[in-house]
């Protein structure tokens, strides 16, 4: 069983979009840091792929 289950913590899935992954990546671990420390299990999903932001 999945470490996350067992300990019965709430789990979000963070989406780290590209341009925070290659321009901020201080921020997505600022977020990782923050939801940590209010007891959240952070997920980062290995499949990711591009939301389509830079578009924008």
């Amino acid at each position: 069983m999945n470490k996350e289950i067992r300990d019965n913590k709430p789990v979000v899935a963070l989406f780290v979009t590209c341009l925070v992954d290659l321009f901020r990546p201080s921020v997505a671990f600022a977020t990782i840091k923050l939801l940590e420390s209010y007891g959240y299990t952070v997920v980062v999903p290995k499949a990711q792929s591009c939301c389509g932001q830079p578009a924008y």
